[in-house]
C-alpha cells in the first residue's frame, strides 16, 4: 500500500505539481492495487521531474497479489529516464498512451510497458503504467501476435548450422562470410576442410601456414581438439596459445549430409597481452597505494604527537580536524592496497569514514550514533577521496556546531541511485540547525565541500536546515 505523505513529499522535492495536482496523484494512486489485480502485473505511477531532464519519478507502486512481481524491491523515489523507459516519456511529454512496448526497468530487466497519462484540467500531471515481464506476455492469448522478442527468442528463430552453412557455401562473392570477424571453418564427414572464410585464411598466415588449409584434412590443421564422436558434448570451447597467439576455439558438431564440424576461431591475442600489462599495472599500483597510506599515516601520527603536546583548545580541535582529513584520504588508498582495483565501493568508503569519526570525536560526554544504508556503487579513487573528504567536512561540522551542549546526536548516511549513472548521497542530522546562505562564503569545511562536490564529483548539491536538523543532498555521475 502506497503511503500518501511520501507521495506527496516525492512531488513537492523533485516535481513542480500544484497542490491540486499533487491530491489529484493521491487520488488516482487509490486504483493501483485493483490495476495490479486485474492485469497480474506491477503498477506504477510516474510523475515528470522537474530538472528539465524529460525524466519521471516514480511516486507509487502496486503489485499483483497473485502473480509475481518483477521487482525484488521497492522503486518509489527512483528515477524513470527516457532512455530506458520511452513509453513513459511519450505519455509525459506528448500526452498519448502506449501500447506494450519494451522498457528497462531499474534493476536491469527487459518488461512491456502499457502507459496512460494522467490529466488534471488540460495538463498531464503523471502516467499510469501496466508492467509485465516479456514472459507474461507471451503467455496471453490476445497478446500471441505482438512482435515480443528477446536474446532468446533471437537464438531460437535460426533453423540450424545448416542453414547458414548454406548460405555462406552459396555466398559466391564472399561477401557474407568475409564480414564475419572470427575464423570459419566447416569439415566434412571424410574430415576435410570444405570451407573457410578469409579471416580464417588470415590466421593460419599469422600461424606459419604457407598453403591453403581448404581441402586439407582436418587433423593436420585443428589447433584444438575437437569433440569425440562417442561424446554427448556438442560444443566444445577451448583457449589455446600457440606461438605468441592466443585464441578462443568454439568446435561443435552438426548432424548434417556433408557438414560434421563447424569452427570458430577468435583471435584474443591483445586481450591476453592487455591482462598481462593489467597485472603488472595492479602490482604497480597496489606497491604506489600502499606507500601513500604508509606516508599518510606517519604524518597524521606526527600531528598527533604535535597536538598531545598543546596547551591551547583551539589548537587541539584544529589539529585533530586535519588529522582526520589527512586518514579520510589515506581511508582511500587503504581500499585499493586490500582490493587491488582502480575502483573502490561507496559503501566500503562510508563505512571507515564512519569508524574514523566515531573514534576521534565520540567520548564519554557525548553519544554519537551513525547510521549509514543503501546502495553500493563503484567510483574511481579520485571521487573516493573525494567523498571521504565530504564526509569527514559534514560529519566535523555537525559535531561542533549542530551537537553543540548536547549529550548525543544522529548521523544518517543514504545512498541511492536515481538515473542510469546518477548516485545521489543524501547527509543528515538532527541537529540545531543553521542558516543556509552562510555556507556560499562561510568557513573552511563548507569551502572545502562546495569546492570537492564541483570540481571532483562534477556534481550538484542541495543543503537544507532548520530546527530538525540539516540535509544535505549531492547527486554526481559514478563509473
Amino acid at each position: 500500500m502506497n503511503n500518501l505523505k511520501t507521495i506527496e513529499k516525492l512531488c513537492k522535492e523533485y516535481t513542480d505539481l500544484s497542490q491540486a495536482e499533487i491530491q489529484e496523484i493521491r487520488i488516482a494512486t487509490k486504483s493501483l492495487p485493483a490495476m495490479a489485480n486485474l492485469f497480474n502485473a506491477d503498477a506504477f505511477i510516474d510523475c515528470p521531474m522537474n530538472d528539465g531532464s524529460g525524466d519521471a519519478i516514480v511516486v507509487s507502486e502496486a503489485r499483483p497479489v497473485e502473480h509475481p512481481s518483477s521487482y525484488k524491491r521497492t522503486v518509489v523515489g527512483l528515477v524513470a529516464t527516457k532512455e530506458n523507459e520511452p513509453a513513459v516519456y511519450r505519455g509525459l511529454n506528448l500526452g498519448v498512451p502506449t501500447k506494450f512496448m519494451k522498457a528497462m526497468t531499474q534493476e536491469h530487466m527487459t518488461v512491456i510497458q502499457t502507459v496512460e497519462p494522467i490529466y488534471h484540467k488540460d495538463r498531464v500531471i503523471g502516467v499510469f503504467i501496466i508492467e509485465q515481464s516479456i514472459q507474461s506476455v507471451r503467455s496471453f492469448k490476445q497478446f500471441q501476435s505482438l512482435d515480443v522478442q528477446d536474446d532468446e527468442s533471437d537464438e531460437e528463430s535460426y533453423s540450424g548450422v545448416n542453414d547458414i552453412k548454406n548460405i555462406l557455401m552459396n555466398d559466391d562473392q564472399g561477401h557474407v562470410a568475409d564480414s564475419i570477424e572470427e575464423g570459419l571453418i566447416f569439415i566434412n564427414r571424410d574430415n576435410k576442410v570444405v570451407f573457410r572464410n578469409k579471416s580464417a585464411q588470415n590466421i593460419y598466415k599469422r600461424l606459419g601456414f604457407l598453403s591453403d588449409i581448404l581441402g586439407k584434412d582436418y587433423k593436420e590443421v585443428c589447433i584444438a581438439k575437437p569433440p569425440k564422436e562417442d561424446e554427448d558434448t556438442v560444443t566444445i570451447k577451448q583457449d589455446v596459445k600457440l606461438g605468441e597467439f592466443y585464441f578462443t576455439v568454439k568446435t561443435s558438431r552438426v548432424d548434417t549430409e556433408d557438414v560434421s564440424l563447424v569452427v570458430t576461431i577468435s583471435d584474443i591475442t591483445t586481450n591476453k597481452l592487455q591482462e598481462r600489462e593489467l597485472v603488472l599495472k595492479s602490482v604497480a599500483f597496489h606497491e604506489m597505494h600502499h606507500r601513500v597510506k604508509n606516508n599518510l599515516q606517519t604524518i597524521a601520527a606526527l600531528l598527533r604527537l604535535q597536538r598531545n603536546n598543546m596547551e591551547s583548545e583551539d589548537g587541539k580541535k584544529a589539529l585533530t580536524d586535519t588529522i582526520t582529513r589527512i586518514l579520510s584520504i589515506a581511508a582511500t588508498h587503504q581500499i585499493m592496497m586490500e582490493t587491488d582495483v582502480e575502483f573502490i565501493q561507496l559503501l566500503d568508503i562510508v563505512a571507515v569514514i564512519r569508524e574514523n569519526i566515531l573514534s576521534y570525536y565520540a567520548n564519554d560526554d557525548f553519544h554519537l550514533d551513525i547510521e549509514c544504508h543503501g546502495g553500493d556503487f563503484s567510483l574511481s579513487s579520485e571521487k573516493a577521496s573525494a567523498i571521504a573528504l565530504i564526509l569527514n567536512e559534514l560529519s566535523q561540522n555537525s559535531i561542533k556546531y549542530a551537537f553543540k551542549d548536547r549529550k548525543k546526536g544522529k548521523i544518517t548516511v543514504m545512498t541511492m541511485q536515481r538515473r542510469a549513472h546518477d548516485v545521489e548521497l543524501i547527509y543528515i542530522d538532527d541537529g540545531l540547525g543553521f542558516d543556509v546562505s552562510r555556507t556560499n562564503g562561510g568557513g573552511m569545511g563548507w569551502t572545502i565541500i562546495r569546492s570537492l562536490v564541483s570540481e571532483k564529483l562534477e556534481g550538484h548539491i542541495v543543503i537544507k536546515s532548520g530546527p530538525e536538523g540539516t540535509k544535505v543532498r549531492i547527486v554526481f555521475p559514478f563509473e
